[in-house]
């Protein structure tokens, strides 16, 4: 096989010039890298003997003599130092021997593709020459053999007549001038032949074949020539010399000498161990009730009228706070064995792990570790609440079903309490004000700060429960809250309350006057905590809560907790600003679908997100495994926007081809989208695992799967934008579901106005790169895509090209070959996505009945097996 037996037809040509033109353009190339590659070369020399001049200055001390980790960083010091000196010698052999090879290189293909070029051409215009001239011996031929036939019958005619002299002579001589004529054009046309076909045998087996195999043989020599720099440029920039080798065996036979289990144990430990944890005396300072007149006894809780409520609501925080860590605990005692399991695994073969295999190792110990010590925290903590609880319990315990005991005796002569330094005042109110009594309102209904009338005698009637005139509300309408609740509700309780929703979410929810919420939100400069009551009143508007004197207030009075500022708000039917006139009439509760932050438990992280982690997680309520998308709670209010809205997007569809959404919990951070688990995860990291073993029909399938899910996202006005294998997912029996909606958009169109950091090039339709302009005809060029990564196992597409080049090809016209096995009417579906033009680009529904009617009818001649 050789040029000369098999390059000698046009298309052959054509191919040899093309590829010599990107030979050329490859050494162009070559050139330029190898000239970044030297000016890198030095700069990280540069580097290295700055990271040696540093080093060097590393004062020793006395921890030197014993610590191998010190030992082994002296070896890679010295051990740079002679990496310095093979890499110099490297960096003036690239930048004299390699690059004159390679200028020399370059000049001589692009004579020799010249030199091809124009012997080529001599040799078809030679050919040329000769078939025009028997095309025109032929068309010569023709015309006489007809003027032969004119003059024959001329003379024949003027014989028939019987006409003599002159005419008959004539038409004789006329007839035997053009048969001379004719014979000898005959014999030129046959010599004209064999002459052509003389030349096609000696030109096709002989002057041409020759041609063409010294063109290759020059080229062979070409390709030796570039081999040859291409080794000296080997031998220059190879780090696996023996001298080479020798520095690394040095470092690592100092790294070798390291022994963590030795580094801390031998003669540190024993030149700087100390003495264990010594705990400091805690006692209670008795000297703080010397003074002191009354029921409070040193090291005793005291259980009483003033304390008992105070008393339950401990006990109560501490029982969820117990039961919040014992839940957490279990799931890092899950995660704990998990990783321990791991460990062990890759444990026995530690000396011969691959690098994956390695980092998996590392990752795994290093958790263990972390959550031992995280365990152990939170078993501390467990212990010291239960401690804690006890002291609390047990007065409790002792009371029973007693009233607590009266914390001081009013009864008596208020003077001998008070000092006698208040005459004018009336025994109640004396006895409050010096107590506080006045500004407590879970215990005596204050309401907006104004104290509700204490009978200081004991009246029980005046201490009726402020809250006893709510108590027959119609069902439904917003319960008032008031200071005298017992056991007033926690924000997060309240329905109206909507968490950390963005302004942006939140005021789609508002949409007639009197609509409101409360959200948490942060303020911009100081980055704190803020809560705000978002209504609509002729427009949106937001109204920041103001903490003053210990409450709660817009304009008007204090209340110790939002849900009495707001439901006392509301109640009363008052402005909430004079200013705005916003009157609250219709609390806009929470959707089915904002969930609480309580009820869901993460559990294993499976990935990582745009903006923060992806676990897999448990939704309390339903029992139902869930994948979670969790939202830093550094971002900016504008990035948890776009967070939230794939949540918002996905909550509009129900599509057995998307992501089912389950709902959004932001009542506090982190902010969550809570979606199914799918079992089968990224449909990319299941194609390079098992898409080998998949049929050609189980691959259609899951083509037609994706174009069910996108028809129906079509139909629906969302545009994706990122279509990838990697943002599919693989649920059960291989069916495949739409997801990560991070980059979509409800629209008709969408115009990209941020840059093209985030695009990916390699999956983007031309016009949207060329404009940035969006439809759902760029989704469907992006499955196109998506079907070459099915049918290829998961490759990434335009392999070994980069965004660049692969943008460039395309723009040219190019389109992927198909992959290996694919039936040629599923390839040519592919390359219909693929259009050029927008306009007459298959739409999804076309894609989806195509699809189901090739894998219900399958073509006859193709294999799908």
């Amino acid at each position: 096989m050789g040029f000369g037996a098999d390059f000698q037809g046009r298309e052959s040509h054509d191919a040899l010039v093309h590829i010599q033109e990107t030979e050329i353009k490859q050494l162009e190339s070559m050139k330029a890298c190898l000239k970044q590659r030297i000016e890198g070369d030095k700069k990280y020399l540069a580097s290295l003997n700055v990271f040696v001049q540093t080093a060097s200055k590393i004062e020793d001390t006395e921890y030197h003599k014993y610590c191998s980790v010190f030992k082994a960083w002296d070896q890679v010091i010295q051990g740079t130092r002679g990496l310095i000196e093979l890499l110099e010698f490297g960096v003036d052999g690239l930048s004299t021997q390699v690059s004159d090879k390679l200028n020399s290189l370059i000049a001589e293909k692009r004579a020799a593709k010249k030199h091809y070029e124009e012997e080529r051409n001599r040799l078809e215009k030679e050919f040329t020459r000769i078939k025009d001239e028997v095309q025109r011996t032929k068309i010569e031929y023709g015309k006489m053999v007809e003027k032969v036939r004119t003059e024959r019958s001329k003379h024949e005619e003027a014989c028939s007549k019987g006409k003599g002299g002159g005419k008959v002579d004539s038409s004789r001589q006329a007839y035997t001038q053009a048969s001379i004529k004719l014979h000898k054009q005959h014999n030129k046309y046959i010599l004209s032949l064999y002459e052509l076909k003389s030349f096609q045998q000696h030109y096709g087996s002989k002057t041409l074949p020759f041609f063409l195999d010294h063109h290759q043989a020059y080229q062979e020599i070409l390709v030796q020539q570039c081999k040859d720099f291409m080794e000296r440029f080997h031998q220059l920039t190879t780090f696996a010399t023996v001298d080479h080798i020798a520095i690394y065996d040095k470092i690592k036979a100092a790294v070798d000498e390291i022994d963590p289990t030795k580094e801390y144990m031998e003669e540190f430990a024993s030149k700087h161990k100390s003495d264990q944890f010594a705990p400091i005396t805690i006692d209670f300072d008795s000297k703080l009730l010397e003074d002191y007149q009354g029921t409070l006894v040193p090291n005793r809780m005291a259980v009483d009228d003033f304390t008992l409520e105070s008393l339950i609501q401990t006990k109560s925080e501490i029982n969820d706070s117990v039961a919040a860590i014992k839940t957490e605990l279990a799931a890092m005692d899950s995660e704990k064995s998990q990783c321990a399991a791991v460990v062990r695994s890759l444990e026995p073969r530690l000396t011969s792990l691959t690098e994956e295999e390695k980092t998996d190792y590392l990752k795994n110990l290093k958790r263990r570790e972390e959550l031992k010590k995280l365990v152990a925290e939170s078993e501390s903590k467990i212990a010291m609440k239960l401690d804690v609880l006890k002291l609390v319990e047990d007065p409790l315990n002792s009371l029973g079903e007693d009233d607590p005991p009266p914390a001081m005796d009013i009864s008596g002569n208020i003077a001998d309490l008070t000092g006698g330094d208040e005459p004018s005042l009336k025994p109640g109110k004396k006895m409050m004000s010096r107590f506080g009594l006045n500004k407590i309102p879970h215990l005596f209904g204050n309401k907006g700060g104004k104290s509700d009338k204490l009978d200081i005698n004991g009246d029980s009637d005046s201490l009726r429960p402020a809250y006893e005139d709510q108590m027959q509300k119609p069902e439904g309408e917003l319960h008032q809250v008031t200071g005298s609740d017992m056991a007033p509700k926690k924000l997060e309780d309240e329905d109206w309350f909507h968490g950390v929703l963005p302004r942006e979410e939140v005021q789609r929810l508002l949409a007639q006057d009197g609509d409101f919420l409360v959200r948490e939100s942060k303020n911009k400069r100081t980055n704190e905590v803020q809560y705000v009551l978002s209504a609509y009143w002729t427009g949106h508007r937001h109204f920041i809560i103001q903490w003053v004197d210990n409450g709660w207030r817009f304009e008007g009075d204090v209340y110790p907790t939002i849900p009495e500022l707001v439901n006392n708000q509301y109640a009363s039917r008052k402005p909430v600003t004079n200013k705005s006139g916003t009157i609250l009439s219709n609390p806009i509760r929470r959707e089915s679908w904002e969930l609480n932050n309580d009820d869901i438990l993460l559990d294993t992280k499976i990935g990582n997100g745009n903006f923060g982690e992806v676990f897999r997680g448990v939704y309390r309520r339903s029992g139902e495994t869930v994948a979670v998308k969790t939202c830093k709670d550094t971002l900016s209010e504008d990035q948890r926007k776009k967070f939230l809205m794939e949540g918002r997007i996905l909550k509009q569809y129900d599509h057995p081809n998307i992501v089912r959404f389950i709902g959004i919990a932001a009542q506090r951070q982190p902010v969550m989208i809570i979606m199914e688990y799918v079992t089968g995860g990224a449909l990319l990291n299941f194609l390079r695992k098992d898409g080998k073993r998949q049929s050609r029909m189980q691959a259609a399938c899951m083509c037609l799967d994706a174009a069910n899910g996108m028809a129906y996202l079509s139909e629906k006005g969302c545009i994706h934008r990122d279509l990838a294998a990697r943002n599919c997912l693989v649920g059960d029996n291989h069916v495949v579901k739409i997801s990560d909606f991070g980059m979509s958009r409800e629209e008709q169109e969408y115009t990209v106005s941020d840059g093209m950091k985030q695009i990916p090039i390699k999956w983007t339709a031309p016009e949207a790169l060329n404009y940035g302009k969006y439809t759902t005809m760029c989704d469907v060029w992006s499955y196109g895509i998506l079907m070459w990564e099915i049918f290829s196992n998961g490759l990434t597409p335009y392999p070994g090209w980069t965004n660049a080049i692969a943008r460039e090809k395309v723009e040219q016209g190019y389109r992927m070959p198909a992959p290996q096995g694919i039936p040629d009417s599923v390839y040519q579906l592919m390359l219909k996505c693929w259009d050029a033009n927008p306009s007459t680009r298959i739409t999804f529904q076309e894609v989806f009945k195509t699809l189901k009617n090739l894998t219900e009818h399958p073509p006859k001649g193709e294999t799908w097996s």
